[in-house]
């Protein structure tokens, strides 16, 4: 202990506490490099342990998801695989029963007269309505051109002043398609003047007075009414 700390030698005492030294901070540095080297072995096993796992691609089970849009056909593109054939044959099939109706029958038919009013004063024509209506539970359809419909206008002796047939031309036909209860409805306006057959111009004007209007449509009467004409 007594040659450790008073060095016995030939060099003088300052020589030894310098290689002393040396030596000293020879093995601080060796200690100082250990723990640096221990210290990066430690931090490289943790960033190993928590980098990524690999997984070994023949332990690995593939799941295809299916798209969202895929249609239930299995087609790749998530469209319809219906033909647009087929749908046009619907189209048709659904345009075909709407156009299947047939004609009214005549018992299916209700045809009503009105005026819109009863008493006309000095130049006002009377309007006249006629009014078809299907009574039948099931659509058809019934003529609507002027050609079958009929107004006739009668004098308070019985005598015909007036009918819509003796100027009437028949002309192409023309229908329309009635739901179960459906109307049509079509406005005539008399011009108080008298009318005969053919059609000849420069009749004179009726007399004041009450006249009775009868109308038809397709063959089926309506109920007659009757009209004042005043002045």
């Amino acid at each position: 202990m007594s040659s450790v700390l008073h060095p016995v030698g030939p060099e003088d005492k300052g020589t030894y506490w310098r290689r002393r030294l040396v030596v000293v901070l020879a093995l601080v540095v060796i200690v100082v490099l250990a723990g640096v080297g221990i210290k990066a072995l430690t931090t490289s096993d943790d960033a190993a342990a928590q980098g990524p796992t690999k997984l070994d691609p023949s332990t690995v089970t593939t799941t295809q998801a299916q798209s969202p849009t895929a249609s239930p056909s299995g087609s790749p593109t998530g469209t319809s695989t219906q033909s647009p054939g087929a749908t046009a044959s619907t189209q048709t099939t659904t345009a075909t029963a709407t156009t299947a109706a047939g004609a009214c029958p005549d018992a299916a038919l209700e045809v009503s007269l009105t005026t819109r009013a009863t008493t006309y004063g000095p130049g006002k024509a009377p309007n006249l309505v006629l009014t078809v209506r299907n009574t039948s539970g099931t659509a058809c359809t019934v003529e609507t051109s002027s050609a079958v419909r009929v107004l006739t206008v009668t004098d308070a002796a019985g005598a015909t002043v007036w009918s819509s047939a003796d100027c009437q031309t028949r002309g192409e036909s023309v229908t329309a398609e009635l739901d179960p209860d459906g109307t049509r409805s079509k406005t005539t306006t008399w011009s108080r003047q008298r009318s005969e057959a053919g059609c000849p111009t420069g009749q004179a004007a009726v007399e004041p007075g009450t006249y009775t209007v009868a109308g038809s449509w397709d063959g089926v009467d309506a109920a007659p009414v009757t009209v004042a004409l005043t002045g």
